[in-house]
């Protein structure tokens, strides 16, 4: 039984380490019990630093962290808890935080176990989108997103002011129907190019 328990510690420090999203357990206190490495990567300090220390001091807003922290206790766990951890470089990291309670064989709650997903990417490309679709709102060039059946699924205030149509007049028509009929031809081979090379450069046509 011995041998069994101890081969079931490695296994599970195994499962920890081999995450590379930052892992910790906290107390019932708030200080941190253990953390694997991508917690001391992200972190910036060493599993012998962050043992023993407040977890909040991590975070840049170390009172939102102990407000996720009691949320945990109150209701036995927290989903996509947003926080930043921030390097002792400076450098700061999103993270969205899933945590929940564990307890020992009597069902005594002993803290809580942590992990932290960063999100820096999808924050920068959401803000990429974001800055994206203002631009297209606001260009005065006529500016549309067509389906790969060349379908309108998106046209900007500019578009509608040009053609002379509404939005709904538009959607989910193929652009190709107010292309100039001279032109028609000569958009069906560059759209053709286009796929093939992924992108079009000056290429003019007329719309109607």
């Amino acid at each position: 039984l011995e041998d069994d328990l101890r081969l079931a510690g490695v296994y599970n420090r195994s499962l920890i380490e081999v995450s590379l999203d930052p892992l910790v357990t906290i107390s019932a206190k708030g200080v941190i019990t253990d953390v694997n490495a991508a917690t001391e990567v992200v972190t910036g300090c060493s599993r012998g630093e962050l043992v023993g220390t407040d977890f909040s001091r991590y975070f840049t807003e170390p009172k939102l962290a102990r407000a996720g922290y009691k949320q945990v206790f109150e209701k036995g766990f927290v989903r996509d808890y947003p926080l930043a951890i921030r390097h002792k470089s400076g450098k700061v990291t999103d993270v969205l935080y899933n945590a929940a309670v564990f307890k020992d064989a009597n069902g005594v709650v002993q803290g809580i176990f942590a992990a932290a997903r960063d999100v820096t990417e999808r924050k920068k490309a959401e803000s990429e989108r974001e800055a994206f679709f203002k631009f297209f709102q606001i260009s005065p060039d006529l500016m549309a997103i067509a389906d790969p059946n060349g379908a309108f699924n998106k046209v900007n205030p500019a578009t509608l002011t040009l053609l002379g149509y509404s939005e709904a007049e538009l959607i989910s028509r193929p652009f190709l129907d107010f292309v100039h009929p001279d032109d028609k031809q000569s958009t069906i081979d560059e759209m053709a190019r286009q796929v093939k090379l992924g992108f079009s450069l000056n290429f003019e046509n007329r719309y109607m």
